[in-house]
């Protein structure tokens, strides 16, 4: 056991570069782990206590209110994280405090005219939604603000080298809390259901106690130099350019993963919206292998990169995309023949008629695991552009096919834009991997 215990003490006292890295990697993981955990308790209690229909209209609302919350946001996150590490490595507390108002103040401005515009919208459109709808909708507008300050000082922690407060808030807190709020809301109306609106309005309350939360955070971890600066360095046109950029792959993602329940919220039943929602976290289980596998890889492939050692480099992204693939193809081969069941039992009987557009979707994940972490490599290797014109190429499909298969097939229609969304742009991916670093980012291949 002694050298056992001495690897945990070395864990959790070394203060250096490789220390830092390691319980940053590992608490990372531990967040993701719990996050995900965290996301299907939250989705089977919301499905349970809204039944089909008031999860669809929850689902459609929160989709909107994330799709809106991407100019709110336009990449200030990434800028925050980067321009607050290097100013902390020149001790420019200034620049810092510059940069974290000047995110604050524009995320805030943009954040509240998305709030006004979809006020007006929804008074302009009422006659097109019900009114339920427009009333889940009128508390989801406060969640737009509230996402965006919550990712900046999310970001702002994470600059300053404290990984796992940054993503603890928004992450686990504010899940939990919702958890904890729906339960007891459910259980305390005996007389009337907890309705979409109920929830949707605890759901504004979890993300203000988790932004409270994280700004104290943030408060008490502050450099105490920074406590004592008073002056602010601001670079707003340079930052604006950066910020635009950074932000294109996030808001991308965003797009694939709600522009279906979007579609679906227009044109089909909430009962839908509900059905597809369960099967997109259904896919998200699919898919946590790679996740788990991206978030620990990344530092590896860059610096094998750097030393240019092209074999080991080879030899570690075929291993890892092989055991990401296996355990997307075990958790999908259990939906495949306990699906059914299982949503039924974990949802609620509903919900079994998730099952088609799980397995549609899970074979898009199996793909995705196969071509395993290309998005990091190229990342890693400086050619992100390369994943930001995939990515909207993929959006860019997904959203024409949705719009041309939803009205056909409904939530299956919606299900087979997805996964032919995923399938063009990691074919895009692997190739351009191939073509910029000779790895082969596949599992298994010939030859």
């Amino acid at each position: 056991m002694n050298p056992l215990i001495a690897a945990v003490v070395a864990f959790r006292s070394d203060e250096g570069l490789k220390g830092q890295l390691l319980r940053g990697g590992v608490g990372s993981l531990a967040i993701k782990v719990a996050a995900t955990l965290l996301s299907i308790v939250l989705s089977v209690v919301l499905a349970r206590t809204l039944e089909a229909k008031g999860f669809g209209v929850y689902s459609f609302v929160f989709a909107l209110v994330t799709m809106m919350a991407i100019p709110a946001q336009m990449g200030l996150p990434n800028l925050v994280v980067r321009e607050t590490a290097k100013a902390q490595a020149r001790g420019d507390w200034a620049l810092i405090r510059g940069i974290w108002r000047w995110a604050t103040a524009t995320a805030l401005v943009i954040s509240l005219g998305l709030m006004a515009l979809g006020a007006a919208a929804g008074w302009i459109f009422a006659g097109h939604f019900a009114e339920d709808q427009l009333v889940v909708f009128r508390w989801g507008l406060a969640l737009v603000p509230l996402v965006a300050l919550g990712n900046l000082r999310g970001a702002a922690l994470r600059g300053l080298r404290h990984v796992v407060q940054g993503q603890l808030p928004e992450f686990i807190l504010r899940p939990a809390f919702l958890i904890v709020f729906v339960l007891g809301a459910h259980l305390g109306l005996s007389a009337r259901a907890l309705t979409a609106s109920g929830a949707m309005m605890l759901n504004a309350v979890a993300s203000l106690f988790a932004f409270i939360i994280g700004a104290y955070l943030l408060l008490r971890v502050r450099p105490d130099p920074l406590r004592r600066e008073r002056n602010s360095k601001t670079h707003p046109r340079r930052w604006l350019a950066s910020a635009l950029p950074l932000g294109m792959v996030d808001g991308m993602q965003l797009i694939n993963q709600n522009v279906g329940i979007i579609a679906l919220g227009v044109i089909a039943r909430p009962e839908d919206v509900g059905i597809y929602r369960v099967a997109l976290q259904g896919c998200a289980l699919v898919s946590f292998g790679l996740t788990a596998v991206n978030m620990v890889v990344g530092p590896y492939i860059s610096r094998l990169y750097e030393q240019e050692r092209m074999d080991l480099l080879q030899r570690l992204v075929t291993s890892v995309t092989r055991l990401a693939f296996l355990m997307s193809l075990a958790i999908a081969l259990f939906f495949v023949v306990a699906g059914p069941s299982f949503l039924a039992f974990l949802f609620g009987a509903q919900f079994s008629a998730s099952y088609a557009p799980l397995i549609i979707m899970s074979v898009g994940q199996i793909v995705n695991a196969f071509t395993g972490c290309v998005g990091q490599i190229l990342y890693m290797s400086e050619y992100e552009g390369d994943v930001a014109r995939a990515v909207a190429t993929g959006a860019l499909c997904n959203i024409v096919l949705t719009a041309a298969l939803t009205p056909l097939w409904g939530y299956n229609g919606a299900a087979v834009a997805m996964t032919a969304s995923v399938f063009i742009w990691n074919a895009i991916l692997a190739f351009r991997v191939w073509q910029r670093t000779r790895i082969r980012a596949v599992a298994f291949w010939k030859g």
